[in-house]
């Protein structure tokens, strides 16, 4: 099969204070191409997941930056792709390989497969794993039995389209000459056909990754920044070098390039929250007051008729005792009708108004923020639960909608009251008030971004797609969805994308809101 030359690899993931990561380990044997580690710390491409390189226990050991992403296969299961979303996936997977060779990468070594492939759910961009390795491979077999797979089982897509996009695609696919050049110019067909705004490419001859998607024709087009390219020829001196380093070279930082339009994405309403109540079916309440008024018009009745005269008793005495005898019935009767069997649930949309109190200032409390984490956890030679230091490429900024960084302090919440029947839920308290989150579907996610989960949290500190509570076979699991603050059970930070088993009063906390988890 075409993904075989995986098996000689070990794929495991890691967090720590500030991100999360994929490690793919392999034999020290092999030959790493230093020279493409060093082009891809100097051409940063968002297509590209950061990489970072450490040897241990005669093992090379590849650090790629996932923090705030989704594998492709964990996206897939939730969402269903619409034509436009198929395309924009495929020519960021196509531009990729295509643009590898300006950057003297090599075509056959990008992993292709969905548990490996990572995205970004705000943007849908996709980010690839490199192996900076000599890997023979046939990029066109991989790339057609990968898109092959990815149509037949991975992907949900609608095809409510005309021009029966899909079907074009597998005929190319089953064509005996498929070859990754007709791939990409299909897509630029579909994607023309469409009306989808297309980038504002130079020169064909560059790669897309460094051409902003709007921007002014310039007289010339950028080229790689390609180490050493700019050492003159001429006959001069050699210059001290300093001997070299470990496997990581140091790399000046790059100037920041152009803006890259995001794709759109709908407004969030932070402030519409989902509320969800437990009421008696209005059947049973139905039936309830007509047996009610049948009892009323009964006890009236028989001291009408005069049958309780028999008795010798004064009237008072027969009314008393009626009314007695009515209310036993009144009682049974809708005690056996308000049960908890006859509730359903209602779920309403309340839009709470904005806070009439002054606003804290934010940016006085202990708090930072980063942009995408490029780089990736530094060497360290504690044995035993390293701890990495990180640093940030470029000037520290402030971007709309992402995860704020924590630090042991507590941002005001916004609450979520409900009630659980006979899920399971996670119990917070915050400013004295309960909170309660229940657990009312088989994959339940918690996290900011509207679009991708089922709790919407007002935590900055939370990921937009923070992680992910499952249950399975009356047994429940928790995995963090590669978070930016991590997920923590009983106090203790969990790896990204691995299942940990929760029970009942087990602490849980996202970021820094905690909860309890409750089974009842």
């Amino acid at each position: 099969m075409v993904n075989d030359y995986l098996k000689k690899f070990e794929f495991n993931y890691e967090s720590s204070a500030t991100g999360s990561f994929l490690v793919v380990s392999t034999d020290a044997g092999e030959n790493v191409l230093l020279y493409q580690v060093e082009m891809l710390a100097s051409n940063p491409n968002k297509n590209i997941l950061p990489l970072d390189i450490r040897q241990k226990d005669a093992k090379y050991n590849f650090y790629y930056n996932i923090t705030s992403k989704l594998a492709l296969s964990q996206y897939l299961k939730r969402n269903k792709l619409k034509r436009n979303d198929f395309i924009n996936i495929f020519k960021d997977i196509t531009k990729t390989i295509l643009s590898a060779k300006d950057y003297l990468l090599s075509d056959r070594s990008f992993i292709l497969n969905e548990d490996y492939i990572f995205i970004d759910p705000n943007t849908m961009d996709v980010s690839l794993v490199y192996l900076p390795l000599n890997i023979e491979n046939n990029v066109n077999e991989q790339l057609k039995n990968f898109t092959m797979n990815f149509i037949m089982f991975s992907a949900n897509i609608e095809e409510n389209n005309s021009d029966n996009f899909l079907q074009r695609i597998l005929n190319l696919l089953k064509s005996d000459t498929f070859n990754i050049l007709e791939f990409n110019k299909l897509l630029n067909d579909l994607e023309a056909e469409s009306g989808m705004p297309k980038p504002v490419v130079q020169n064909p001859a560059v790669s897309e990754q460094n051409v902003p998607l709007q921007a002014s024709p310039t007289p010339a087009p950028p080229k790689p920044n390609i180490p050493g390219q700019d050492i003159p020829k001429t006959s001069v001196p050699k210059p001290q070098t300093p001997k070299p380093g470990p496997i990581r070279p140091n790399v000046p930082k790059t100037a920041p390039q152009g803006q890259v339009a995001q794709r759109p994405s709908k407004p969030v309403n932070t402030n519409e929250k989902t509320v969800v109540k437990m009421k008696y079916k209005t059947s049973v309440i139905i039936i309830g007051a007509v047996l009610q008024a049948v009892i009323v018009i009964g006890s009236v009745a028989l001291l009408a008729s005069g049958a309780m005269d028999s008795l010798g008793n004064e009237p008072i005495v027969n009314i008393l005792g009626i009314g007695i005898l009515a209310g036993a019935i009144s009682y049974a009767l809708w005690k056996t009708i308000l049960n908890e069997k006859n509730k359903v649930e209602t779920v309403t949309k309340v839009v709470e108004k904005p806070d009439p109190r002054p606003q804290i200032n934010m940016e006085k409390r202990n708090f930072t923020t980063v942009p995408n984490m490029p780089n990736v956890p530094p060497r360290n030679n504690t044995p035993s639960q390293p701890e990495y230091n990180f640093n940030n490429a470029g000037n520290a900024r402030n971007p709309l909608n992402e995860t704020t960084v924590i630090f042991p302090t507590h941002v005001e919440e916004t609450v979520y009251l409900g009630t659980s029947n006979s899920y399971p839920y996670l119990q917070g308290t915050v400013n004295g008030v309960t909170e309660q989150i229940i657990i009312n579907k088989p994959s339940f996610i918690i996290g900011r971004l509207k679009s991708q989960v089922d709790y919407i949290s007002q935590n900055n500190a939370v990921g937009k797609v923070h992680a992910e509570i499952i249950s399975r076979d009356g047994r429940y699991f928790v995995k963090d969805l590669n978070s930016k603050n991590g997920t923590f059970v009983n106090g203790v930070r969990i790896a990204a994308n691995t299942e940990y088993e929760i029970k009942n009063n087990d602490k849980i906390t996202f970021a820094n809101s905690e909860y309890v988890f409750i089974i009842p």
